[in-house]
């Protein structure tokens, strides 16, 4: 991920022209027929699609197969494997513990977690701030080829404990898979029970998120989507593969509604305070001064004109993506869930930004 390609996917579109209002839908014409484009380029299989506005749906859409071999059309109601999208929601629920135990971001691994003594010493070390911002440097377990799909929290550990940092903390945004290992560790031991059934009882159950469910791609799942992928010219299933040391930085499946759900009460205060929000938006500073790539577990970017943009992609076949002006009270989100495609020339963020583009500049 650069930082380069972020600013490149901020478009001419936002530049502070006024966007596209809920009683003139004539701008959802151009993003439906922009999307149509797109998918007969890139021979994207299914995707889903929605346009909040001031926290509400203003538009969605769905396009192509939910199962390619069986010709299933794609329908609202699918549930996807979001992939890393599932960040947003543990570091959310992450920040609420860590808010109603009185703690800080600031406070080490070896803080949250006295006893575990099982961590290298430089793990431990290492800050909340630094995991959620991916600015730890801690050995990723991608890069050591241990996937999504350990058999177990402690293998990860056996096996990563003695290679070394690929950044000093704190001075390089790099996208790393070992932190949110950690992060599920911590956010057990605040909330004093395991990760799956802290998100069930304290989201999915309160805010009746019935299709959110985690689990990778061997397990059975109501009405999920099956991804593809291309390889070596031919299209074949993706398998999205995760375990439950994982689940805090993927493996969430759910339906777009209910996606939609979970972030219109992350925005209207049902969680967070507007500030802890705006804490968790912000770039956090490398070392040498320059924002980072991400806020709090969410990718956070400056962009020109007072606009600002959060979100994440999944598994490079989703985007989530919400855009704002503080200054004009803008305040636009745009959801892409897709299940693969022929050729991602394109990839779906860049998609994202188009479509954002589209309704910013529309008058």
């Amino acid at each position: 991920m650069k930082k380069q390609l972020a600013i490149l996917l901020v478009i001419t579109g936002l530049t502070g022209k006024s966007y596209a209002q809920e009683n003139d839908k004539s701008v959802f014409t151009k993003t439906d027929a922009y999307l149509e484009s797109t998918i007969d380029s890139l021979k994207i299989i299914g995707l889903n699609y929605a346009i909040l506005i001031d926290k509400k749906v203003v538009h969605k859409k769905s396009f192509g197969s939910a199962h390619a071999q069986l010709n299933v059309p794609m329908t609202m109601d699918k549930s996807f494997p979001v992939a890393s999208i599932s960040k947003l929601f543990s570091s959310i629920a992450l920040y609420k513990l860590v808010s109603i135990h009185e703690r800080e971001v600031s406070e080490t691994v070896g803080d949250f977690l006295p006893n575990r003594n099982d961590l290298p010493e430089s793990w431990r070390k290492l800050t909340l701030e630094q995991l959620l911002s991916h600015t730890s440097g801690v050995p990723d377990q991608i890069d050591y080829q241990i996937y999504l799909a350990p058999d177990s929290e402690k293998s990860v550990i056996d096996a990563l404990r003695d290679k070394p940092f690929s950044s000093k903390p704190g001075t390089e945004s790099k996208y790393n898979a070992t932190g949110f290992l950690l992060i599920r560790a911590i956010i057990e031991k605040l909330a004093n029970q395991d990760f799956e059934s802290h998100m069930q009882t304290e989201y999915f159950d309160k805010l009746n998120l019935s299709s959110a469910i985690y689990g990778g791609f061997k397990k059975v799942i109501p009405n999920r989507v099956t991804c593809y992928q291309k390889n070596n010219g031919n299209l074949e299933m993706f398998p999205l593969n995760y375990s439950p040391p994982m689940y805090a930085g993927a493996g969430l499946n759910i339906a777009m509604d209910d996606l939609i759900k979970w972030f219109q009460a992350v925005q209207d205060g049902q969680i967070l305070t507007k500030d802890q929000l705006e804490a968790i938006w912000t770039p956090v500073k490398l070392t040498n001064g320059t924002d980072g790539y991400f806020g709090l577990g969410w990718e956070s970017y400056k962009l020109q004109d007072g606009y600002r943009m959060v979100g994440h992609g999944g598994a490079g076949i989703s985007s989530f993506r919400h855009y704002w002006n503080d200054r004009t009270n803008e305040n636009l989100t745009v959801i892409l869930l897709t299940n693969g495609a022929y050729d991602w020339k394109v990839r779906p963020n860049q998609i994202n930004s188009v479509i954002a583009g589209i309704l910013f500049e529309h008058n």
